[in-house]
């Protein structure tokens, strides 16, 4: 991977950049007295090609799938490595894939739950499955695909199925990470990795479930060890906190655990997680030569409109501002 070869891309990502919504205008969405307020806001910006999309509020995933839909196409029109943008679009594959295997274990359509936003083919992945025959697919998404109808027919476990493929999903992703070689990247999938084996410790622990379902669970290829990790189901939440305080991630990993403690919930540990996921990218505002300004570029317009469906979904609900403040996550603005 040539960082030259990423110059003029990188000239175009700093001008989308300042089309990125500002909080300032985020602010005026979450204080919108209605959601007819929030489209005329959306209006004012580059999603007003896709308001035509909506007949009502409860419309409003029309336009964040086609917005998202624009800007993986961008994105493969800019730079022809594809592994820039796979490093984020895999895991609607692997959502795809599991959706996929669920439709066959019961036997009806689900294809409302399919996302269009994958790097394989829907219909290729259907005939694959169809015929048991996985060698026409990538290879890694081929040996997901089998093992877990293996598993599931061994085990007859629904559970089994997201268990096997996120294990897939995550060596998947730290390989892409790795075969770029990029420090930030890899960095990136690192810590997703260690904050979901932890999000686990503390959802098993919340199942009272043993040992053995935890260590069926947890991911590999994150920087901390998986078995000091396993061996924390019996701590207290004050001995996880300091057996695990000076990690890398030690610092937004105790506001997480703090943050739960607090309210009991782990979505706060989540957008805590989201918060220290977005920092990862800050260092790439100045490459000038390289691909991490538009790894970094489609992952705030990701944080973007995940920040815009949980204001369209609290407006629709009527949930007060400071409830919506409180569930948005940070931006890269």
């Amino acid at each position: 991977m040539n960082r030259m070869d990423f110059s003029q891309a990188v000239i175009r990502i700093k001008v989308l950049e300042k089309r990125l919504l500002s909080r300032a205008r985020l602010e005026r969405m979450v204080d919108a007295k209605d959601m007819d307020e929030v489209f005329r806001i959306l209006g004012e910006t580059e999603y007003q090609q896709h308001l035509s999309n909506v007949a009502r509020p409860e419309d409003y995933e029309n336009i964040l799938s086609a917005e998202l839909r624009r800007v993986y196409k961008l994105m493969d029109e800019l730079t022809g490595e594809k592994i820039i943008t796979k490093l984020l679009s895999l895991k609607y594959d692997y959502h795809n894939l599991k959706v996929l295997v669920k439709e066959r274990v019961l036997g009806k359509s689900l294809s409302a739950l399919y996302v269009p936003y994958g790097t394989e083919d829907l219909t290729k992945l259907k005939a694959a499955m169809s015929q048991e025959d996985f060698s026409d697919l990538d290879r890694r998404i081929g040996e997901a695909l089998k093992e877990t109808v293996e598993e599931y027919e061994k085990s007859g476990d629904p559970q089994m199925i997201d268990i096997v493929l996120d294990r897939h999903y995550y060596r998947h992703l730290r390989a892409l990470a790795d075969e770029t070689d990029i420090p930030m990247f890899q960095e990136f999938v690192k810590n997703q990795v260690d904050f979901t084996n932890m999000k686990t410790l503390i959802r098993v622990k919340k199942m009272d479930k043993e040992m053995k379902f935890l260590e069926e669970v947890l991911l590999d290829g994150g920087a901390i060890d998986r078995d000091k990790i396993l061996y924390s189901i019996n701590d207290t939440l004050d001995g996880i906190l300091d057996k695990f305080r000076k990690e890398d991630i030690g610092k937004p990993l105790t506001e997480g655990l703090e943050a739960f403690r607090r309210t009991g919930r782990l979505s706060d540990f989540e957008k805590i997680i989201d918060n220290r996921l977005m920092e990862i990218n800050e260092p790439s505002r100045n490459i000038v030569f390289g691909p991490e300004p538009l790894f970094s570029y489609l992952h705030a317009k990701e944080a973007e409109i995940k920040a815009l469906r949980i204001i369209m979904i609290s407006k629709i609900n009527k949930l007060s501002p400071e409830v919506i403040r409180e569930r948005l996550r940070d931006l890269y603005v």
